[in-house]
């Protein structure tokens, strides 16, 4: 489990610095499903504050039950991202899955939230390594063309050595569709 969320951590920190060179028009979000009506997205209220990110700065894919998805969103020279990882042997369906650190069952999976400053300092707060943490998503659609769910969370910044007497940031009225 420590690799998944290590290799989690990385991929996120990886696609924000690939992705900061990119630019976005960030509508405000807000979670629900108040997404665009076509395309993926990823929108999620962070401590009350509005994250938004859709179009081509949503990546992500979906093969053998293992979901991957990643929005990105620029704010003058910060960025910030949402990333949401499940996977369950055999494949999805429609229910809630757990993704916090008492995880059961034979789902996997994590939420995590990155904030980069024009510095390169990165801050990352995650949903299944520290006891403190917890997370839900939710796929309430899933078909051969797209994935739609709903997600929160508790992230706590996970430091060096899985070190968790970092921050904690809450992440509510989370949303995702996944355009496959």
């Amino acid at each position: 489990m420590k690799t998944l969320k290590r290799i989690g951590i990385v991929l996120t920190m990886a696609l924000v610095t690939v992705m900061t060179s990119c630019s976005s028009d960030d509508n405000g979000g807000g979670g629900g499903f108040s997404g665009p009506a076509t395309g993926s997205f990823v929108k999620a209220k962070i401590g009350g504050t509005n994250f938004s990110a859709t179009g081509q700065v949503v990546q992500g894919g979906y093969q053998s039950g293992n979901i991957v998805l990643q929005g990105v969103a620029i704010n003058g020279t910060s960025s910030s991202s949402m990333a949401i990882q499940l996977y369950k042997p055999g494949g999805l369906t429609v229910g809630t899955y757990n993704v916090g650190p008492d995880q059961t069952g034979d789902n996997t999976g994590l939420l995590s939230y990155t904030t980069v400053t024009s510095s390169m300092s990165t801050v990352t707060y995650v949903s299944g390594a520290c006891s403190t943490a917890s997370g839900t998503i939710e796929i309430t659609f899933i078909d051969d063309t797209k994935i739609e769910g709903t997600f929160s969370f508790t992230g706590v910044e996970l430091r060096d050595n899985d070190d968790c007497s970092g921050g904690v940031k809450n992440v509510t009225n989370g949303s995702f569709r996944l355009e496959l």
